[in-house]
């Protein structure tokens, strides 16, 4: 009996990141001048196993599968819920087939499959984000590892490339706190789990373990680590913080803990704009388009370009951009209703594909490190690329699709124009 459409709801409403921003103090700084040690290049990483070109791909169970863009490279699914009760291991039948029934699918299609694998903060039903009371209960550790070892398992039967992106939001979070030794420890060798003997009881010990796991049980998996533009404590956009100065801290907690991933996931926002406006009550919750003075004469993107190419430059790894808000303000089906709300992440990057075959800003993002860009709702009411809402809701000469038919439409003709060639 299927679970996962059930379940997948229940994880939109808790699998976000930065989800409560009063965990990070506010300030203004727009001094952008990168310091001297951001500036060091490290050699390129790009794995052999992924397009040679910037691709697209978006979220989904494959109960939705005829509805995928067909176009796009990658397909991704959240593994996500309580592993002790409704984790991804109950979804299927028989236990744990839902892995195995979406590679396979997926597979089948064409399609590289991504999880996003998030199981710290529900675990043990507490739901609690930063999950640090799961991180010290050596109970939910010992069935954590277990559970990211069946998954390993499961990616190596299946014998062909495979990209874990790690518990989004962790990372940052084990950063932001680094000082307070309550918030860092963590059960590894003290949970009991053959896999984790001999490893540290802390941040480094659990990533050293996990990229150990991963390289024992299933060398076919990529690993992608999480990288949180307000992992410093400032955020990137909000606080008009130095773009390179956070990607360069960021990147040095990342190698202090001496467990090396394979790509780098990171993230614009995880609602649409128009949704945190009229549904959380936030003012200026859209990314600017064009430079300000008050922005350090910088748009949003272009501050967040220079985050990830510092993230890049540094590290040598590629970025692969997540859960990126569908929302348009080109169709009419996009009229700030539930699941149609704006945003204008999809049309900065497919609006001039659409109006003259210009690749212009596509090509910035991959001159930063960027290879692929994948769309998908951070909250179920949030806007579609499907016709998830079934609400009749839209515009003359537009799909049934919850955004109208845009992503699909400017996916579809970025490809057929030739897509960008990784750098």
């Amino acid at each position: 009996m299927k679970k996962a459409a059930v379940l997948l709801l229940l994880v939109a409403f808790f699998a976000s990141c930065k989800k409560d921003e009063s965990t990070t103090p506010s300030t203004d700084n727009t001094d952008l001048a990168p310091s001297t040690a951001v500036l060091q290049t490290v050699a390129q990483q790009m794995p052999s196993v992924l397009p040679k070109h910037v691709a697209f791909g978006t979220e989904g169970d494959i109960t939705y599968a005829n509805n995928f863009i067909k176009e796009s490279d990658y397909q991704y699914q959240y593994l996500a819920g309580d592993i002790f009760s409704s984790g991804w291991t109950t979804w299927n039948l028989p236990y744990g087939s839902f892995v195995t029934n979406y590679l396979n699918k997926v597979g089948s299609m064409g399609k590289i499959p991504v999880f996003t694998y998030y199981n710290i903060v529900p675990a043990k039903n507490r739901f609690e984000d930063p999950g640090f009371t799961n991180l010290h209960d050596a109970e939910v550790m010992n069935a954590y590892f277990n559970d990211f070892k069946l998954v390993l398992q499961l990616c190596k039967k299946y014998n062909k490339p495979v990209i874990i992106h790690y518990e989004p939001d962790l990372m940052g979070y084990m950063e932001m706190f680094k000082k307070d030794a309550t918030k860092t420890a963590v059960k590894v060798s003290d949970s009991g789990n053959s896999e984790a003997q001999g490893f540290s009881n802390d941040a480094k010990g659990l990533f050293q373990t996990i990229v150990n796991m991963r390289n024992k049980y299933a060398p076919n998996v990529l690993l992608g680590w999480h990288a949180s533009q307000w992992a410093t404590g400032y955020d990137v956009i909000k606080d008009k913080h130095n773009p390179e100065q956070i990607a360069s801290e960021t990147v040095t907690y990342y190698k202090s803990l001496n467990a090396k991933f394979d790509l780098i996931f990171s993230e614009f926002s995880d609602r649409d704009a128009w949704y945190d406006k009229l549904v959380r009550g936030k003012a200026n919750a859209e990314w600017s388009t064009q430079p300000t003075a008050a922005n350090g004469n910088l748009s949003d993107y272009d501050r967040f370009q220079r985050f990830l190419a510092t993230l890049n430059r540094t590290t040598g790894q590629k970025i692969i951009l997540w859960q990126i808000p569908i929302g348009n303000h080109q169709t009419k089906t996009c009229n700030n209703t539930l699941g149609h709300y704006q945003d204008n992440k999809a049309e900065y990057f497919l609006q001039q594909v659409l109006d003259n075959g210009s690749q212009e800003k596509i090509k910035q993002y991959g001159q930063a490190g960027v290879i692929a860009f994948l769309f998908g709702k951070g909250h179920a009411d949030c806007t579609s690329f499907m016709d998830t809402r079934k609400d009749g809701i839209t515009g003359a000469n537009e799909t049934a699709d919850d955004d109208g038919g845009y992503l699909r439409k400017g996916i579809k003709a970025y490809y057929q124009k030739g897509a960008v060639a990784v750098q």
